[in-house]
């Protein structure tokens, strides 16, 4: 199924940004508030519609694919960001 009419570059720029925080908290940084800053950033400048379907779709994509390489951390980083787009 293609993913929905979306602006690639501004999805990726939020992937990118959750990616760094998912680096930290990797090593052992609490990132819960930027990620939640991050997250209702995106929810606004990504609007309703296929740019928020298709990152809240990548990010969950990223958590799964995470749990599958046994990196939590990582894990946590990209599901929580999922459960905070507000698609």
């Amino acid at each position: 199924m293609p993913e929905p009419q979306h602006d690639e570059a501004l999805v990726n720029n939020f992937l990118e940004r959750v990616s760094a925080l998912s680096v930290s908290a990797f090593d052992g940084a609490d990132v819960t508030q930027e990620l939640t800053q991050l997250m209702r950033d995106a929810s606004t400048k990504l609007g309703g519609g296929g740019n928020i379907a298709v990152l809240k779709g990548r990010l969950t994509d990223r958590a799964e694919a995470a749990e599958r390489e046994g990196q939590p951390q990582v894990r946590d980083t990209f599901a929580k960001a999922a459960s905070l787009v507000h698609a």
